[in-house]
């Protein structure tokens, strides 16, 4: 569990209306809370509808993280042992289960330069899952974890590949220009087809083995350009006769 949603953090921090159906009592205590800032929108993951908040503590990582696990403790949280648990973050990451209510609660520890800590909030609500449709783009062979979610109008693909990062892009390479996608020279990893906007990003997770995260949107402006570039045409018969 805490590597999908470890999965999921990392591609909304990538990318940067289900309060209501997730109320359990449960409130976020973060010691010496500075700002707080909630991303707006309704997300799903896998199905999965899914809550975000990020705040910043003056509060050094550490501390967070024990007084978070005593909070969980005492909420009766199940928290999974440390052989279950997988670190896709380089920062310290926790992830514990309401059992009665089924709701994931994931927290995510980033030191700040000033010795502030941003600390990123996730609850998942498990017992509102719905089934999603098929990968909206070519997966590299054998990738596992596959995880889909949307919030906002675009949506964000991310599994995890035994591989290299040079030969999971070169996979993209070859996949989506075989798929009529173009990458656009000053952005490297965007692909754009029409108005649909890929954009792939391969990060490695240890050696040999990296996470993939596939963002896809719509970008109407863009295809509607080339008409603004040319301009009105006249109709006018005196057009022509105008530049004698």
């Amino acid at each position: 569990m805490s590597a999908r949603t470890g999965l999921l953090l990392l591609a909304v921090l990538w990318a940067a209306g289900v309060a209501s159906a997730q109320q359990s009592g449960f409130t976020w205590d973060v010691p010496r809370v500075l700002e707080s800032v909630e991303v707006p929108g309704v997300m799903r993951a896998d199905g999965i509808p899914v809550k975000l908040r990020s705040v910043k503590s003056a509060e050094k990582p550490q501390v967070i993280l024990q007084h978070l696990v005593r909070t969980f403790e005492a909420a009766g949280f199940y928290i999974p042992p440390d052989k279950h648990r997988t670190q896709w973050l380089a920062e310290p990451q926790l992830t514990a289960l309401d059992t009665e209510r089924l709701i994931s609660y994931t927290f995510v520890l980033q030191p700040n330069p000033d010795g502030t800590t941003t600390v990123v909030l996730g609850e998942a609500n498990l017992g509102m899952a719905r089934r999603e449709q098929s990968a909206f783009a070519p997966v590299f062979p054998g990738g596992t974890d596959l995880m889909q979610s949307e919030m906002e109008g675009a949506r964000t693909m991310t599994y995890l590949a035994n591989a290299e990062p040079e030969k999971v892009q070169a996979f993209y390479v070859s996949a989506l220009g075989s798929a009529g996608y173009s990458e656009d020279s000053n952005s490297s990893g965007t692909w754009r087809k029409g108005s649909e906007e890929l954009r792939v990003s391969v990060r490695p997770v240890k050696v040999g083995r990296v996470a993939v995260i596939v963002l896809r949107r719509t970008v109407v402006e863009d295809a509607l350009q080339p008409a603004v570039r040319e301009g009105p045409r006249s109709t006018s018969p005196k057009a022509g006769a105008d530049k004698r």
